[in-house]
């Protein structure tokens, strides 16, 4: 029993941290009546991609020392903590951004390394099952975060209002369910040392990884947290601006499913060149077609599903290549492509529509960047079916 309560609890507790998936509703709200330019309002919310990843890996060295749960706790406490503050900002943009930015984003961090880890301990013969329902608690809080902020603001509260409500409820919802987060010592069977850091990020296999994972997400997080800002270029109405951002979010987790399904027949990296390409005809298809509001909602859809590729096929890439029992040492840092990602696709996003006053120019550069990402694995994909002999050779 106490298993399946860390898995639902943890679970609960991505819902809540990843509620930042929903920023594109935010950062509308603080463009239109706080003075915020497009930049500034993402640059928030690249801060929080660009921390958490960053902070996993101090986490993940801590948990040698502490006791995994007070994280859990840490984890809280940051995250309320740092929506409070920007609750008191008035608009300004110093506290909105040391407050969600990097108080709550260390505290994502925190949550994000406790709730998968202590999930996947609990059932150690279900890795790939239980790490999905882990990954799609944190795609999925957009989903509520959407619905939560439309009631919010539309019964006559402002944005510090719903930074404070965030803070209080999601915050306890954090601490309370850490409660029932149980940590199970996992024996290792296999003693022998691990790579070496060094070795493998010096591989060229290594570095074709990073760089797609960073083209990939830096396309996806460009266009997730500015999809509302997108859409009201076209005067699509307020109802399917916000239904959208729902649909990426289950889009996401969808993806997730789909792809690494497709993996399992086609290989992870032709697999990594649909789904990048995928995600780069679905972004370029916003200006390309007139935009109406079912349109909007279909390629809303789209995007979220090829994005979501992005965290199940670089990983499964990463254990193929460099087994599974290396993956945890591994991934942290191809990871660490999503955290260069986060903090410069949607400011690159926003900088090109100040400079411009359209979004165009910024949905050109997320198509780019995704189909560049797809070249990289199809000739990768290419060059390993003529010579599967050496990973060196890749």
């Amino acid at each position: 029993m106490k298993r399946f309560l860390t898995v639902i609890a943890s679970f609960i507790t991505m819902l809540c941290i990843g509620s930042i998936y929903a920023w594109s509703i935010v950062a509308d709200e603080l463009i239109k009546h706080y003075n915020f330019s497009a930049s500034e309002s993402q640059i928030v919310f690249g801060t929080v991609i660009f921390i958490f990843p960053v902070t996993m890996i101090f986490v993940g060295l801590m948990s040698k020392k502490f006791n995994p749960k007070y994280f859990g706790y840490i984890s809280g406490i940051l995250f309320s903590a740092g929506y409070f503050l920007a609750s008191f900002s008035e608009g300004n943009f110093w506290p909105i951004y040391i407050g969600v930015g990097v108080i709550a984003g260390i505290g994502t961090g925190f949550g994000y390394w406790f709730s998968l880890t202590s999930s996947v301990k609990s059932f150690p013969e279900r890795k790939g099952l239980i790490t999905g329902i882990a990954a799609a608690g944190f795609g999925l809080g957009a989903v509520f975060m959407s619905e939560i902020s439309q009631i919010i603001l539309s019964n006559g509260n402002n944005i510090m209002d719903f930074f404070r409500i965030v803070a209080i409820v999601y915050g306890l919802i954090i601490l309370i369910f850490t409660n029932f987060v149980f940590q199970y010592k996992q024996e290792s069977a296999d003693n022998e040392a691990p790579p070496k850091v060094s070795y493998f990020v010096s591989s060229n296999i290594f570095k074709k990884l990073f760089l797609g994972i960073f083209l990939g997400t830096f396309a996806g997080f460009l266009i997730i947290g500015s999809l509302k800002i997108i859409g009201s270029q076209y005067s699509i109405t307020n109802d399917s601006l916000i239904l959208g951002v729902a649909l990426f979010a289950i889009a996401n987790f969808s993806g997730r499913l789909g792809w690494g399904l497709l993996s399992d027949y086609f290989g992870a990296s032709l697999t990594i060149f649909l789904a990048l390409l995928f995600q780069s005809l679905s972004i370029i298809s916003l200006i390309v077609f007139p935009l109406t509001d079912i349109l909007y909602l279909v390629l809303s859809i789209f995007i979220g599903f090829g994005f979501g590729g992005n965290f199940v096929l670089f990983a499964k890439e990463s254990a193929q290549v460099f087994g599974v029992k290396n993956l945890g040492l591994v991934y942290p840092y191809v990871f660490i492509g999503t955290a260069f990602a986060g903090i410069t696709g949607p400011f690159s996003g926003g900088l090109l529509f100040d400079i411009s006053g359209s979004y165009n120019y910024a949905i050109i550069l997320a198509s780019t960047m995704s189909v560049l990402g797809s070249l990289i694995f199809l000739i990768h994909f290419i060059k390993s079916s003529g010579d599967k002999s050496s990973i060196d050779k890749l």
